[in-house]
């Protein structure tokens, strides 16, 4: 476990309806609101220790939860943070929980084309390459270069290139 264990802080039986787009659904046994990725690979070793099943949240579009909530864990990602590279390419890179319009709108104010048609889109950076976003023209799938991920069996990050996600018409390897 990593040192966050200290500070990770797991609720008990919160309603999802506010965390959905929609507002309803029931509520999760567990609920983890994290904001690092330590936080998260402590979350699915609190989920593992005790043997229930995991869902991970991003914006809350999208989904609808049941009534009955969630027997489990719900990891929220809360990863903040937009970089660029600084070395005139154009590339920038965002944490899963960045608000997708934020994104959007930090891209075209550095005037980086590509994506500008996708503002308006609900959900979060996290969940852009999983639904595999495209409106207009425009496609993520198009400028998405690489990603890091968790692999949820190993719990190790991997970077994976474009055509490791085996994008699709809204689909993805995740």
């Amino acid at each position: 476990m990593s040192e966050s264990k200290a500070v990770l802080r797991i609720s008990e039986n919160v309603s999802l309806a506010s965390y959905t787009t929609l507002g309803i659904g029931g509520p999760a046994r567990f609920m983890l609101r994290a904001e690092t990725e330590e936080q998260i690979l402590d979350g699915l070793e609190f989920a593992r220790g005790r043997g229930c099943p995991v869902f991970v949240l991003g914006g809350g579009s999208n989904i609808l939860v049941s009534d009955a909530g969630f027997p489990g864990l719900v990891i929220k990602i809360e990863l903040q943070g937009i970089d660029e590279t600084g070395d005139g390419s154009g590339r920038i890179s965002a944490s899963a929980g960045v608000a997708w319009d934020a994104f959007v709108q930090r891209c075209v104010v550095k005037n980086l084309a590509g994506i500008e048609c996708l503002s308006g889109i609900a959900g979060t950076v996290g969940g852009a390459p999983v639904q595999s976003i495209a409106a207009y023209g425009e496609d993520v799938r198009e400028v998405i270069t690489q990603i890091r991920a968790l692999d949820r069996d190993t719990l190790r990050l991997v970077l994976l290139a474009n055509a490791d996600c085996k994008f699709a018409y809204r689909t993805s390897i995740f």
